[in-house]
C-alpha cells in the first residue's frame, strides 16, 4: 500500500489507476492499518460542535436495535445510525423461508390474531376461549402466509408449506401458552416515532418519546399488557434465546425490554409500569423470557448507557471497536475491512 519515493510502479498499482472509487477505498483502509496515529479512518473526525449535535441522542429520534449497534461496534453505529448505511438487497429465488422472513411472518399473524381477538372481547386467552383463539390464529396465518408466497413466489413448493407448517406449530404453542399468563393484551404494536398508519394500534403516536434517561425513543411495542392496574412491555423475538441471563441491559447489548418500560411511562403517565419483556416465542426459543423490572437499578443502567453514548458521539469518535464476534455477521464488513476484528 506504501512504497517509498525511489522505488518503482508496485505490481498492484493498476488498481489505484482502475477506478477512483477503489482507489479512495484502498487509501482509507491504509490509513486504517496505520499504527502511528488516529484518523477519520479510524472514526476520528474533525469536531463540528453543530454537525454532532444534531445527532446527540436527545436530539434526534434513534430506535432501541439502532442504538444497540453502539454496544456491538461504534462504528457499526455510526455507519448504520448516524450515516443510515444499508446493506443492499440481493435477489435470490427463494426456496425456504429466511430467518428475517419468518419473524415477520410471525409478528404479522401475532398482530393480526390478537387485534381480532381484542375486537370479539376474546382476550384474555384462557382455557374456555382456547379453541376460538386457535380457530382465529390458523385463520390468520392462512391469510398472511398467502399474502407473503405471493409476493416471495417460492421455487419449491413443498419446501415452502413444510415451513409454514413449523410456523403454525409455534404460532398455536405461543397461543396456547397465553392461558398460564395472568396478564392480559391491551395494545398491538404501539408505535411512536413512527409513520402512523392503519397496521398499528390506535394509541400510537407520530412523535418520538423523550425518555427520563435523555434518549428520544421512537420504535413499536409489538404487545402491551396489563395486571391489577400495571403495565408490561412485550418484544416478541423468533431467533435463540441467549445462553447465559443477561443482567438489566447487557452492557447496552439488550435496550429493548428496558426502553420500552420507559416508554410506557411517557405514554400512559401517571400508570404503573412494572416491567419490559423479550419473549422468545417459538421452539427455536425454547419460549424462555428476559424480563427487565422498571426499578432503580434499570434506571441507573439506561442512564449510564445514555451518558456514554452521547459523550462518543459529542466527542466525533465511533472507532471500529467490535465487540467478541461482533464481525461474524456484521453487515458492513465490506466497508469495515475483514482485519479489524
Amino acid at each position: 500500500m506504501r512504497t517509498p519515493e525511489t522505488a518503482g510502479r508496485g505490481a498492484a498499482r493498476y488498481l489505484l489507476e482502475t477506478n477512483r472509487h477503489l482507489a479512495r477505498a484502498l487509501r482509507f483502509r491504509a490509513r486504517r492499518w496505520s499504527q502511528r496515529h488516529w484518523t477519520q479512518a479510524d472514526g476520528l473526525v474533525v469536531v463540528d460542535a453543530a454537525l454532532l449535535e444534531r445527532h446527540r441522542v436527545s436530539k434526534r429520534a434513534y430506535s432501541a436495535t439502532a442504538l444497540q449497534h453502539f454496544s456491538a461496534c461504534p462504528y457499526r453505529f455510526y455507519l448504520s445510525a448516524v450515516l443510515r448505511l444499508q446493506a443492499r438487497d440481493v435477489a435470490e429465488p427463494v426456496e425456504d423461508l429466511t430467518a428475517l422472513q419468518r419473524g415477520s411472518l410471525i409478528h404479522e399473524v401475532q398482530f393480526r390474531a390478537l387485534r381480532a381477538l381484542g375486537r370479539e372481547d376474546a382476550l384474555p386467552v384462557r382455557e374456555a376461549n382456547l379453541a376460538r383463539a386457535l380457530s382465529v390464529l390458523d385463520d390468520t396465518l392462512d391469510t398472511v402466509a398467502s399474502e407473503y408466497r405471493e409476493e416471495l413466489a417460492p421455487a419449491i413448493d413443498r419446501v415452502w408449506l413444510d415451513g409454514i407448517a413449523d410456523v403454525r406449530k409455534d404460532l398455536r404453542q405461543w397461543m396456547t401458552r397465553m392461558t398460564d399468563d395472568d396478564w392480559t393484551p391491551t395494545n398491538f404494536e404501539l408505535a411512536f416515532g413512527l409513520r402512523h398508519d392503519g397496521d398499528r394500534d390506535q394509541a400510537s403516536r407520530a412523535e418520538p418519546v423523550e425518555l427520563s434517561c435523555g434518549i428520544t425513543l421512537r420504535g413499536a411495542i409489538d404487545l402491551v399488557e396489563t395486571r391489577a392496574g400495571a403495565l408490561r412491555a412485550t418484544d416478541h423475538k423468533t431467533g435463540r434465546a441467549p445462553k447465559r441471563r443477561r443482567l438489566v441491559i447487557g452492557g447496552g447489548a439488550t435496550l429493548q425490554p428496558a426502553l420500552y418500560g420507559l416508554a410506557l411511562e411517557r405514554l400512559f403517565p401517571g400508570r404503573t409500569v412494572a416491567a419490559g419483556r423479550l419473549y422468545f416465542c417459538t421452539q427455536r426459543g425454547d419460549f424462555a423470557e428476559e424480563v427487565v423490572a422498571v426499578d432503580d437499578r434499570m434506571r441507573d443502567a439506561v442512564d449510564e448507557f445514555a451518558n456514554t453514548i452521547d459523550r462518543f458521539i459529542g466527542g466525533g469518535f465511533l472507532p471500529a471497536a467490535p465487540d467478541d464476534n461482533a464481525c461474524d455477521y456484521c453487515d458492513y464488513l465490506a466497508v469495515c475491512g475483514p482485519y479489524v476484528c
